[in-house]
């Protein structure tokens, strides 16, 4: 288990000479600083050595794509990710965006919804009194295959070293360029805290001790802001045969 948060030292994984996704041992190739959970959901504190720039690079697109899945969320979470920004989810030419903005010190969240009427995304409850906003989250496409690339990796990141063996189909899967989402690849997604993303994170690989199949072999568990996050991890992901 690895967990960061603000004021606490920085935790650092992996020995860097060599990278455990593709094995690649030139110094010269690991200039660039790998963070084991995406920047974008608020990691600032740990890091990979053992993951090359050029693998960087690729599982970038992966965590873009799970950024975009959740968007809305790091939005009006007001989650920091690269130079501490608040990325905006959506176009404001788009159908819909929404905004976090800090204007006196105080956290400003503004939406906007494009060619619609205005009554179809603002009301009152009248039991309560209280304002009612509705507006459309899913305003970013993202292919959910990489999405769920994003969490394999994660999860790989966390494994001991000894381990890898076993998992060197999915390490290829990583690198494919199969985008084929397959039943098997379920998310589960829960919410730690609901409004301001508290800057702290932890991830967590549950290895089973048990003998009982109908157990999974391993889960990878992450909190990261306000969501929490968890995926079954087996030898065959991304695979289209079983075990």
């Amino acid at each position: 288990m690895v967990q960061g948060s603000l004021g606490e030292p920085g935790v650092t994984l992996g020995t860097k000479g060599r990278c455990r996704f593709c094995g690649q041992t030139e110094p010269r190739a690991f200039r660039n600083v790998a963070h084991t959970l995406p920047e974008a959901f608020g990691n600032k504190w740990v890091t990979s050595l053992d993951e090359c720039d050029a693998c960087n690079a690729r599982f970038g697109t992966f965590d873009d794509a799970l950024v975009k899945s959740m968007g809305a969320i790091l939005t009006v979470g007001g989650t920091q990710g690269k130079g501490n920004k608040v990325r905006q989810t959506g176009r404001s030419d788009g159908p819909a965006s929404i905004r976090h903005r800090i204007v006196d010190g105080k956290r400003l969240i503004s939406m906007r919804a494009n060619g619609t009427p205005f009554a179809e995304h603002f009301g009152v409850n009248r039991k309560t009194g209280e304002l009612v906003f509705r507006i459309p989250g899913g305003t970013e496409r993202f292919i959910p295959a990489r999405a769920y690339k994003a969490l394999v990796k994660m999860a790989l990141a966390l494994l001991p070293a000894d381990a890898l063996p076993n998992f060197t189909k999915i390490i290829a899967w990583l690198h494919s360029t199969d985008d084929d989402l397959l039943p098997h690849m379920i998310v589960g997604i829960s919410f730690s805290i609901i409004g301001n993303s508290p800057p702290l994170l932890a991830a967590a690989l549950l290895r089973r001790t048990s003998g009982n199949r109908d157990t999974p072999c391993m889960l990878f568990v992450t909190t990261m802001g306000s969501v929490c996050l968890q995926i079954v991890l087996t030898r065959r992901h991304g695979l289209r045969v079983p075990e």
